[in-house]
């Protein structure tokens, strides 16, 4: 099915610039000469591609994963799988995935661009692996959030509740400020989870670097750890940001009100609601991005 999906995206693209008479092997190639002689054109190239199969791979699981986070929803992830498909058949589970692609390419750019960065920064001031890990994840987060994250979010949240909108329904809607609504549970998710992906994988790298040489394989099952690894410590953060990202602009609930009221109709449990929809998607999702990040940047 991804196969598949990714088959019919790549041609529709090569049409769409073939039909604009611009060359788009040219334009790769070119690319490619600039990412072998700029690190930072090949964090990007690289982050973007990766976003892209992640993005395709794994976007099902995410609809559910919102979809389970609505207020007023208490039906499992069959239940609501199986609704989705009732009320909208097999593409019902796409629904929202036409932003998120559109805002993944340079989100997950910014995040390996950004973390690259700092953490070079971070290293000639002689902070510890550790610490590079941590706060460049941190950092990684923050620009992210900032710049791509919490509007394609927004946007992603809306047309998945309400399947009449599309995107610029939304725009409209909620105008640039309500496209920030949850801006600062998702910063603190993005932060949570870069921080916790990086040094996870950083510290699975150094420990299967110390034993043999790191193939495709081993970035694989390492991004999956470290997907698994960041669902458990950000998931409050991203129940808090799906409710509040649902609401109107006019409709503004507070980081505490929510909390009281998740607390109140599910307990404490109530904050990892939806964990398991994101864990199937997360997980896959991450090995994808640094198989696919690794594999890329080894090409230059």
């Amino acid at each position: 099915m991804t196969l598949v999906a990714i088959i019919a995206f790549s041609s529709r693209f090569h049409f769409i610039y073939r039909y604009k008479y611009i060359n788009l092997f040219q334009f790769l190639s070119s690319i490619i000469i600039m990412s072998q002689k700029n690190e930072a054109v090949k964090n990007i190239v690289a982050g973007s591609v990766a976003g892209i199969a992640e993005a395709v791979a794994t976007w099902p699981s995410e609809n559910v994963k919102t979809q389970m986070q609505f207020k007023g929803n208490h039906l499992n992830l069959k239940n609501t799988a199986f609704e989705i498909y009732k009320k909208n058949g097999f593409f019902g589970f796409y629904r929202g995935l036409t932003p998120v692609l559109f805002f993944n390419i340079p989100k997950v750019a910014s995040r390996f661009y950004a973390y690259n960065i700092f953490s070079n920064h971070l290293r000639e001031k002689s902070f510890n692996k550790d610490a590079v890990s941590i706060l460049s994840g941190l950092f990684a987060g923050f620009v992210e959030s900032t710049l791509i994250t919490v509007p394609s979010e927004t946007i992603k949240t809306k047309m998945i509740r309400f399947p009449h909108m599309k995107t610029m329904d939304v725009v409209r809607e909620s105008g640039i400020r309500g496209l920030y609504l949850g801006y600062f549970p998702t910063l603190y998710r993005q932060s949570l989870n870069q921080a916790s992906r990086f040094y996870f994988f950083n510290k699975y790298k150094d420990y299967v670097s110390s034993r043999e040489k790191m193939t495709n394989t081993h970035s694989f099952w390492g991004g999956v750890g470290a997907g698994i690894f960041s669902v458990i410590i950000s998931s409050p953060m991203d129940v808090l940001k799906t409710q509040m990202q649902e609401e109107s602009a006019k409709q503004k609930s507070s980081m505490v009100q929510l909390s009281k009221s998740i607390y109140k109709s599910y307990g404490i449990f109530g904050f990892w609601r939806g964990s398991l929809a994101r864990l199937t998607r997360v997980a896959p999702g991450q090995g994808i991005m640094f198989l696919t990040f690794d594999y890329i940047s080894k090409l230059f």
